[in-house]
């Protein structure tokens, strides 16, 4: 790998500061040259020139201009304004000590002048970085996620410093994420060879700064690694490409060890968040269990009870069989098997949906297939059921999962024709409402008290009355679930005109909805 020059030379800006010395320079002398001939302060031409020197040493780079423009003053003087004129001499008797005064006076402006210009120009770096520092405290707050944490701090480490930047998230030789934010790719080569990554490794195992601003300098090494440490652990390690890495301060890597505990601190803050959630989300999932269970152990005893108490009969009782009663019994056998089945597709549907391994089976289906698919089943189990249809004249294609939608719209109209209690027909249609396609189910009943709505797909209302009719228990909660995996909405309201409707909604693709 090539060696780090700390010293870099920039043409372009050596070139403009000579442009600008030479000028002030040669302004400087004329000026002279006109105040000396017209005898108005022939005796002090010096301080013109001195004038000259304050103004180089502000507006270039460095000492070195100011200090030779010291020395053309004092060749200046000696040749344009010292008998004898034109000529350099510096044999006169006493001025050789006044050169000398003058050159130290002058020299002595041009250094102070230099470092007035540096303070200022430090003075407003640290402006820049405790402005970069607020703003990335202030965005880290809002940030959700550990890559958007990585992303804004590299951009906020580069800003602040105006170097390369690269943050390792774990051990630098296993990373578990890298981010980069280089003013070049060669730099990101730089911080990829196997050399930087060692040292970086270092940073992390040691717990301290390495690299080429460090304390113990590894030459060969470009970068500079700081370990990201946390409550007793370290995050990972943030990595820095100076130009000039020898001329780093002290106060400098303190800067950089304050904004890298702030990324610290929220690594950490996002991670108890994380926990946080995992927790709530396992509380969840527990109370979802024992709801299921509580549902569960009703929709299945009651239907069984049935079974049990039906067959009971048949089979103690022979003169039942053939009988107006026992075709009774049977059918209500074979009502409550049905209804067992049921029971069994919504529990298939719930193992389904929290499954962490599972995925829906989403393509882009005909709606008006699934429509009727699932009014068809439906009226199977309610032949005496009347379901008013209504889609799009135009083909409609939703990516969706058609078996859970058959199964939601299922749920639905069962719901309906069972707890309505209205003899008019449902209402079943599909309409486009932007990118949404929007599935509602009315019926004509007595509705749901207006308490109740904001709870009706967590099944209390059902489950509140169980004996009344058999309640779907967990087919409304199941609903909610299916149509939140898909990324809709679902919600239920009452009509003014009485009854009650049930509207669920399914994302369009952009290319569908434009087609």
């Amino acid at each position: 790998m090539k060696k780090y020059d700390p010293i870099k030379i920039d043409p372009i800006l050596i070139l403009n500061d000579c442009i600008r010395s030479v000028s002030i320079f040669v302004a400087a002398t004329v000026i002279a040259v006109f105040l000396f001939q017209r005898a108005w302060i022939s005796d002090n031409i010096f301080g013109v020139y001195l004038l000259a020197v304050a103004i180089i040493s502000a507006t270039t780079t460095g000492y070195v201009w100011g200090i030779l423009a010291s020395f053309g003053g004092i060749f200046a003087i000696n040749y344009f304004f010292t008998y004898p004129f034109l000529k350099l001499d510096f044999t006169i008797d006493g001025y050789p000590i006044t050169f000398f005064i003058l050159l130290c006076m002058s020299i002595l402006t041009s250094t102070m002048t230099a470092k007035v210009r540096k303070e200022t120009l430090l003075s407003f770096l640290r402006e820049k970085r405790t402005n970069s520092a607020n703003e990335m405290i202030r965005s880290l707050y809002s940030l959700q996620n550990e890559d958007e944490i990585l992303d804004a701090c590299a951009k906020y480490f580069y800003q602040a410093n105006q170097c390369s930047v690269v943050l390792y998230l774990g051990s630098p030789l296993a990373a578990e994420k890298v981010k980069f934010y280089c003013k070049n790719e060669s730099d990101e080569t730089i911080f990829s060879s196997l050399l930087e990554k060692q040292i970086a490794q270092r940073a992390y195992e040691k717990k301290g700064i390495f690299g080429a601003a460090s304390e113990k300098k590894d030459y060969n090494c470009l970068g500079t690694y700081l370990p990201i440490l946390g409550d007793g652990m370290v995050f990972g390690v943030v990595g820095f490409l100076f130009p000039k890495p020898k001329w780093i301060s002290e106060e400098s890597l303190q800067f950089l060890l304050f904004m890298t505990s702030q990324l610290s601190f929220a690594l950490e803050r996002y991670r108890i968040l994380s926990k946080t959630q995992q927790i709530q989300l396992e509380t969840e999932k527990e109370k979802m269990r024992n709801n299921l269970l509580r549902a569960i152990s009703h929709d299945l005893r009651t239907p069984l009870t049935c079974i049990v108490g039906a067959s009971s009969a048949l089979q103690e009782n022979h003169d039942l069989r053939n009988s107006a009663d026992g075709d009774a019994l049977l059918e209500q056998i074979q009502s409550d098997a049905k209804w067992l089945i049921r029971i069994v597709e919504n529990l298939l549907s719930v193992t389904r949906l929290s499954s962490t391994s599972a995925k829906l089976a989403k393509k882009e289906e005909i709606v008006e297939e699934v429509v009727s698919e699932a009014v068809s089943r439906i009226q199977s189990r309610f032949p005496q059921a009347q379901i008013m249809v209504s889609v799009p004249q135009e083909l409609l294609l939703v990516s969706m999962d058609a078996t859970l939608i058959e199964q939601v719209i299922i749920n639905l109209l069962e719901n309906a024709i069972v707890h309505a209690d209205s003899d008019q027909p449902l209402e079943l249609s599909v309409k486009v409402e932007q990118t949404q396609a929007l599935f509602m189910i009315r019926d004509h009943g007595k509705g749901v008290p207006v308490s109740l709505l904001p709870h009706f797909f967590e099944g209390k209302d059902l489950m509140k009355k169980p004996d009344a009719s058999r309640g779907l228990g967990i087919g409304l909660p199941i609903c909610k679930s299916i149509i939140k995996a898909h990324g809709g909405t679902i919600y239920a309201e009452n009509m003014l005109d009485g009854g009650l409707q049930v509207v669920f909604s399914l994302p369009i693709s952009e290319e569908v909805f434009h087609a």
